[in-house]
């Protein structure tokens, strides 16, 4: 009964700093239908995107608008450059997800993750399709 109640609150937790952080416009990212060997290298992210003729390209893209705000990943103004990565280490994606140890305003470090959101494959290419 406890288990399953940590995993309710766990979940409701989870569902209102996603909604925070999401903005009202933006749409969840599906390229991870059409893309593999997806990857992030600082605020790029890389993949092998499929084309209409069924080959695959590799292509990237510059995340935008990513911050850390005292070791949270924040989605903040989506027409700059992230700058997540000067202060946060252990960057990963795992599907829609970013996630990272950033730094805290006295330097410990937090695990954090950030929805992505708007990015799709527009023909082997990634490309943002609607706000991050």
């Amino acid at each position: 009964m406890k288990r399953n109640l940590f995993s309710v609150i766990a979940l409701l937790a989870t569902s209102t700093l996603v909604g925070i952080n999401s903005p009202a416009n933006a749409r969840p990212s599906s390229y991870q239908k059409s893309c593999n060997h997806i990857s992030v290298y600082g605020n790029i992210r890389s993949a092998y995107c499929s084309q209409s003729n069924g080959s695959f390209k590799k292509t990237s893209i510059e995340l935008q608008g990513i911050e850390n705000i005292n070791g949270t990943l924040k989605v903040t103004d989506p027409s700059k450059s992230s700058n997540y990565q000067f202060s946060c280490q252990h960057i990963r994606i795992r599907g829609n997800y970013l996630k990272a140890a950033c730094k805290t305003r006295d330097s410990t470090l937090q695990w954090t993750s950030t929805v992505l959101q708007g990015i799709e494959n527009v023909e082997g290419a990634l490309k943002y399709t609607s706000s991050p």
